[in-house]
């Protein structure tokens, strides 16, 4: 049996086994026996999952299981039934969450077939296991006067990224789906600055997990519309997030004022929708380590990777091929000090702060894990970060909640380079681009990524496949010579050549491109050196390097 699917199998066996669950005052966790007799199959996945997501599964070879499967509408209608509210039901670990405050009913619940073990008295400590089966020259980019002038308020903490080489060459994020966890979107609808987004329908969904049916959803918290700003804002001159050509799916899963472990099962529910419409990554600024009521609270100890119901969530949402990218913590000046869930899952992106000068931002939450694992992964700016504040207007806020979406913005724009890429593959190479990555540490992690320099080692890494598709002709050469190009599938939209720095020194534009050939009679300013010739299409880009002599 493959690695993943005894993975999978263990992570199922120990959820349908572990004990049930009280998540707050009045609401549960209620765990099923079986999807016997359900009316989905494995072979017509479209009844229950979105095509995008179903072609995501098909690229990075994930199979649609039983696991996915929606809830049994029977078992839903017999808790109505019962007198309890049924809030929402989770297809991974077959369960449900109900309201009520009726203990004979919950007393009454272990007699039923069809529920697995139920007491309403312990909270929910459930623990799932995960398994996680280059060298980089970082280069402390320049900020220029006319990137400025583009990206405004936003440019320092793009540039400490190396992310707007990236933009430069033309990926922003298009085609990738990014969904944002958060407490609230307020407004969102309306602020100027997501203008783009909505004009170019890219907020195609937004989903009330904590309140189901809300119908005030862009009422409510701030938070999670100045997370989304990091990203998706363009607003040429002031304010450029970091894909703001990307699509968004808009989930809360958070009750501002409170703190319970009932939010983290609403955190569960959200990465389950966001999977079944196709997401391909998961950002959340959220957090969780103490409770309102302290029974629930975790422990340091608790950061392991395997024990927080979020973590866990995280975990099985990476194991359909997302990428789940979270905040690290703001309690790195507070007694807990360190991260919190789900930062510290194996396979997630836990991101730091820093400052616009590199230096640490005194809030933000260290590492390890308890199990020893460097956590925060790498660092962003979270301290003074350019955001859309609460008035609409773009401004400053500080918090590891602005260093991790600028971090999943960016990651959507190189994952739109290289698609083919498993989830692993991306996560991996943006930890070795950071920094620090062969000296880490428990405050900055691997340190701070440099997405350019993880987007030319994935050029490098694919070369050897690719080294037929796209020929240089002679190579060496003086600055005169032909890019020949043979059984490349997709339109080549643009050509670019890069000096080893990163930077684009021309542009062949579509006219420009014949068929099969392309002769350059010389690389204007171009010094003696290696080169790299990136042809550019909508679905992959083709790579060689070339040396130009004297």
């Amino acid at each position: 049996m493959p690695k993943l699917l005894i993975i999978i199998f263990v992570l199922n066996y120990i959820i349908t086994s572990a004990v049930s669950q009280k998540l707050s005052q009045n609401r549960f966790w209620i765990p099923f026996t079986d999807k016997s007799g359900t009316i989905y199959s494995i072979h017509d996945p479209d009844e229950f999952l979105s095509e995008r997501c179903i072609q995501r599964r098909l690229r990075y070879g994930i199979p649609v299981t039983p696991e996915d499967f929606p809830v049994k509408k029977t078992y839903i209608d017999s808790l109505n039934k019962l007198g309890l509210l049924v809030i929402g039901t989770s297809r991974w670990f077959n369960a449900a969450i109900v309201e009520t405050n009726d203990t004979v009913i919950l007393n009454s619940l272990n007699d039923i077939s069809f529920i697995g073990d139920f007491n309403h008295t312990l909270p929910l400590r459930a623990s799932l296991l995960s398994a996680l089966s280059g060298e980089y020259e970082y280069h402390t980019p320049v900020i220029s006067q006319e990137s400025y002038r583009i990206y405004g308020i936003s440019d320092k903490q793009t540039t400490i990224l190396n992310g707007k080489a990236l933009h430069d060459s033309g990926f922003r994020g298009k085609g990738m789906m990014i969904a944002v966890i958060d407490a609230g979107f307020y407004l969102a609808d309306a602020y100027p600055a997501f203008d783009s987004l909505w004009l170019n329908e890219r907020i195609v969904s937004w989903r009330d997990f904590a309140e189901p049916g809300n119908s005030d959803f862009f009422l409510g918290d701030p938070h999670g519309m100045s997370v989304l700003s990091t990203m998706g804002a363009n607003i040429p001159g002031y304010f450029i997030g970091t894909a703001p050509e990307s699509s968004y799916i808009l989930l809360r899963s958070e009750v501002s004022g409170s703190e319970n472990l009932v939010e983290e099962a609403y955190w569960l529910l959200a990465a389950e929708y966001a999977d079944s419409i196709g997401a391909d990554i998961i950002n959340s600024s959220l957090g969780y380590s103490t409770f309102d009521d302290s029974t629930m609270n975790y422990s340091v100890n608790d950061m392991n990777g395997i024990t927080a119901i979020s973590t866990i969530a995280a975990e099985k949402a990476f194991s359909k091929g997302m990428i789940v990218v979270v905040s690290a913590g703001n309690e790195g000046d507070k007694p807990w000090k360190k991260i919190s869930a789900p930062s510290d899952g194996k396979n997630v992106l836990a991101v730091g702060a820093i400052d616009t000068f590199r230096n640490l931002a005194p809030f933000s939450s260290m590492g390890p894990s308890s199990d020893y694992r460097i956590k925060p992964d790498i660092m962003a700016v979270g301290l003074n970060s350019a955001i859309v504040n609460v008035s609409g207007s773009i401004g400053h806020g500080s918090g590891t909640s602005y260093s991790a979406p600028q971090i999943a913005g960016l990651t959507a724009c190189l994952w739109q380079t290289f698609p083919e890429k498993t989830n692993l593959e991306i996560i991996q190479t943006i930890r070795r681009s950071s920094s620090s990555y062969y000296a880490p540490d428990n405050k900055y992690g691997y340190g701070i990524p440099d997405f350019h320099a993880a987007y030319k080692h994935l050029i490098a890494s694919t070369e050897t496949h690719e080294a037929n598709k796209l020929l240089i002709i002679p190579n060496p050469n003086s600055g005169i010579f032909e890019i020949r190009l043979t059984d490349i599938p997709y339109e080549i939209r643009k050509i670019y050549i890069y000096d080893i720095m990163g930077r684009i020194i021309a542009v062949i534009n579509d006219p420009e491109i014949r068929s099969g050939y392309i002769w350059i009679d010389q690389v204007t300013g171009a010094q003696p050196g290696l080169y790299y010739i990136v042809a550019h299409t909508d679905k992959k880009d083709y790579s060689a390097k070339m040396i130009k002599q004297e």
